[in-house]
Formats: structure tokens, sequence, C-alpha cells
């Protein structure tokens, strides 16, 4: 293990006691985000509202970081409190413009909120664990003006070429569910052409439950009216005028009420975390713990259903077998933690982890695996 991956390590104390390889459940807090959250905290106990003010030009700084790191504009993101939320916000602004293609792949989070509002949906079902794009093709009728897509599906690991979708979308809506990539691989919006996208903070972004990112391409903020506001979608909130409509006209507008200061500054600072690690350098590394874990799992004689292809492998392994969650348990005695998802077990590293520990995991399952078929 080179030097800086051994150097980050020591800032997840969970590594001590347990193999967590299960980020695509949810992540840890790294040691800088966790400590910068607490100042938040200190600052609420000692001064309250006095830090109000210090508050605000900190959440618009950490907006400015957001937006870098999708190669976004500050007035395109909004912050919200999940994945959910930021879907339902795009949902009801173009659920009825058209049909909604979308894949049979997806996790609910993508697609309940179309079907709540009675969108004409058509889903493309996946060929062995793939959405194929020439397939996707086929099937963009005039008709078609919405896209959803999820950047890695959660039950299989299939990471979308975005870019290549973004090319082929014509005029349509590409709306993305982020969040089984968003810390672990690059984003540009601009580059993949995406129109809405959509995260949340816990998994591995590592920033904790409660928050999200909503990006509204800027061209549809102009044509798109909001289905609700609230005091702070106003342009001057401070002047509380009750009878008077004053919509800004950044996404900011359906940040509704007050923020939620403590996700909103922790995902700041796992921005600046990831960023300063570098991104690039964070998907290499998970790319290679992957390659890692396909090679000896089928080598133990597993079987992986996770697309192999280097542009289409992602964070998340999925190991074919029977008795999931039952095997979950037993690792769990073993302090390793997976997940039971899609066809058996979802295997899940961030760069942190090492080839040890994913060599230790797969020892640990061939021997509970073998004991389950004795008994």
């Amino acid at each position: 293990m080179s030097s800086l991956w051994q150097q980050i390590r020591s800032d997840f104390p969970l590594t001590k006691k347990w193999i967590y390889l299960d980020h695509a459940s949810g992540g840890p807090l790294p040691r800088p985000v966790y400590e910068k959250s607490l100042q938040y905290y200190k600052a609420h106990f000692e001064e309250a509202d006095l830090a109000w003010p210090k508050w605000v030009e900190k959440r618009e700084a950490v907006r400015r970081k957001v937006a870098r790191f999708i190669h976004a504009e500050p007035e395109e993101i909004a912050f919200t409190h999940s994945t959910s939320q930021g879907m339902n916000l795009i949902a009801e602004l173009i659920a009825s413009e058209g049909v909604v293609l979308t894949n049979t792949s997806e996790f609910p989070s993508s697609t309940l909120p179309w079907l709540w509002r009675s969108a004409r949906m058509i889903f493309q079902e996946e060929e062995q664990g793939r959405i194929s794009l020439a397939k996707l093709r086929a099937l963009l009728s005039p008709s078609v003006k919405t896209l959803v897509t999820s950047f890695v599906q959660y039950a299989t690991g299939f990471r979308q070429d975005l870019e290549a979708l973004g090319k082929i979308k014509g005029s349509r809506s590409l709306v993305v569910n982020a969040t089984q990539g968003f810390g672990a691989f690059p984003m540009d919006v601009e580059k993949s052409r995406i129109d809405f996208l959509c995260t949340n903070s816990y998994k591995w972004l590592m920033a904790g439950y409660g928050g999200g990112v909503l990006y509204i391409r800027k061209k549809w903020l102009s044509k798109f009216r909001p289905c609700s506001v609230g005091w702070r979608s106003m342009n001057h909130p401070e002047a509380m005028n009750n009878r008077r409509l004053d919509l800004k006209k950044e996404a900011s507008r359906y940040e509704e009420g007050c923020p939620s200061f403590p996700v909103i500054f922790s995902l700041g600072a796992a921005v600046d975390y990831l960023s300063e690690i570098g991104i690039e350098k964070i998907a290499s590394r998970i790319l290679d713990l992957t390659a890692f874990a396909i090679k000896e799992l089928k080598i133990k004689g597993f079987e992986v259903v996770t697309p192999q292809e280097v542009n289409n492998r992602s964070g998340i392994v999925v190991i074919k077998i029977k008795e999931a969650e039952k095997l979950c348990r037993k690792l769990l005695r073993q302090k390793i933690y997976v997940s039971a998802r899609g066809a058996g077990i979802r295997l899940a590293p961030h760069f942190y982890n090492t080839f040890e520990e994913i060599e230790t995991f797969i020892r640990q399952l061939s021997q509970v695996t073998r004991r389950l078929k004795k008994t």
C-alpha cells in the first residue's frame, strides 16, 4: 500500500475494528469532515444566532465548492435533504413534458416521483446488468422528452457513460441520480449535457445523513416555475414581506426554509477532503480495488454479475449467491460489513480500503459459504 493511502487510512478509525466494505449503503465520516462538523455545533453552543451571518456566508462558499466539483455554476446548485427530495423537485417541474424513458435497474428514488405524478414512462430492460446505449437510442422516439438514469446502478454496479448518453439525448432533458458515483468518480455536468442532477450526502461522499445536492441547468431555471416556495425562496428573505412574491432566479429558490447548516458544512468539508486527495486519483484507486476483487472472486469460483469492462465498472461489485442476507449476518460477526443487494452480496470499497481487506472478505465468504452448504 502506498504511503498516501496508508496515511489517509488513519482518517478512518473504524478500520481498527472493522472491515467496512459497504459505501454503497453509507460511508463513515473521515476525521477532517468530523472535526469540521463539530465546529458548527461549538459555534451554535457558544453564539446561537449571533453566528447566523457567518453561517450564511459559509453556506454560499460551500455552494461554490459543490459547483466546482461537478463543473456547474453556483446559481445552478440547491441544497436538499436527500436524493428523493431532489428527484421529486425535478419531477414536479417536467413530469408533464412528455414520455419519460428510464430502465428497470433503477433504485425507487429515481422512478417513484415520476409515477406519483402519472408521468408516461418507458422502462428499458437491462441486459446482463447493462443498459445498452444502442437499445436506448432505438427507444428515443419524438414523444420521449426526458431520460432518467443513475450514474451507477445500485444493484449491479453498472456505471453509465454519461458523456455518451449526453451526445445522443438530443433536445431531451437528461436527469441523473448521481448517488452511487458522487464522491467516487469525476462528474462534469457540462461535458455530459446533464440538465438535472440529484444526489445525497451520506454514501461515497461521506458527509453524513440528511443532506443532498440538486443541480438544475441555468436555462431551465427561467423556463419552469416552482410548485412550492417559502420565505427563503425570495430575493430578500430578511424583508419578510408576506404580501409580495419576489422569487429568486437561482436554484437556491428551492431552499424554502431555514438552511440545514450542519449537513451543508459537512458536505463542504467532504468536498474539500475529496478534492484535496483528487477525485481522479480516488476513482483510479476504487477501480483497482474492484478489479482485484473481481479477479480473486472468480479464482475462488464465485459468480460476479457486475459488468467488468473498465468503462462501465464502478465501486460496486455484486456476487451472485444464495441466502445472501444470512451470509451477510455471518460476515458481520467476523467484523466484515457488506450488504445483500441485487442478485446476492454487494461489495463496495472506497479508496481507503485495502487489497488485504478484500482478501480477508473473500476468504471469510468462502468459509461461511462452505459451512452453509454443509448445514
